[in-house]
């Protein structure tokens, strides 16, 4: 279930505290994409940890909870499900990672040829 704008401070508070990882700010630009390539948004990543990161969407847009976060610095994607939701900001969990160029969706593989 996804939190929306109704969580508390507190809750997200409560969030941090229980995170096993330590999130680096950073303030770059990323994508994110619906897992069969359908869907490619620019977003701008806050923060960033092994476990998952804090993104940015200028333009709320309808998004499925799970998704690929692309890490256009490191040239990896990550498989992620959406853990929180406060527009403009969302919360991601990676579940698993890939090389550009072993990404599953082959849609999203064209996409991230063009920005290379």
């Amino acid at each position: 279930m996804i939190k929306t704008a109704s969580a508390s401070r507190t809750q997200e508070t409560g969030l941090a505290s229980r995170r096993v990882t330590q999130r680096r700010r950073v303030l770059w630009g990323s994508r994110i994409a619906n897992l069969d390539g359908s869907r490619y948004i620019k977003c701008e990543t806050r923060d960033i940890s092994v476990a998952g990161a804090r993104v940015y969407l200028e333009d709320q847009q309808y998004i499925n909870e799970r998704l690929y976060f692309m890490d256009m610095r490191n040239r990896l994607a990550y498989e992620a499900r959406i853990i929180w939701q406060k527009a403009p900001e969302m919360g991601l969990q990676f579940l698993r990672s890939y090389r550009f160029d072993e990404v599953p969706s082959p849609a999203l593989r064209k996409h991230l040829e063009g920005e290379g």
